[in-house]
């Protein structure tokens, strides 16, 4: 079973030790339970981390590796937004903010780009 978590999902290591761990034993009997299983398998928590680790406040993907409908120049039809930009900014009701109205004008932009082609 480690080699098929392994090499047909990527899952090695801690997080196939976690999947063992966690996951119901019945799971790994038949595929469609296990990736029902991985999709939803419960990770308790004992405590958050401090605040510091628990949020990003800069880098992403630099705006000049966007077009002006943030999508990436080299994948056409890939667009960026929210925490995937590269900005500073502080967290709470601004970056909620900044976040969905990236998410606007990406979305706009892959209309514009899909309707183009």
């Amino acid at each position: 079973m480690s080699k098929h978590l392994h090499s047909q999902l990527g899952l090695d290591g801690v997080k196939a030790a976690l999947l063992r761990e966690l996951a119901p034993r019945e799971a790994f009997a038949d595929p469609l339970v296990l990736s029902e299983a991985i999709k939803a398998l419960p990770l308790p928590l004992i405590k958050p981390r401090p605040i510091d680790e628990a949020i990003s406040t800069a880098g992403g993907v630099t705006f000049e590796a966007m077009d002006e409908r943030l999508m990436l120049r080299q994948l056409p039809g890939v667009f960026c937004a929210g925490e995937m930009l590269d900005w500073e900014a502080p967290t709470g009701g601004y970056l909620l903010t900044a976040c969905f109205a990236s998410g606007r004008a990406a979305g706009l932009g892959m209309v514009e780009w899909l309707q183009s082609r």
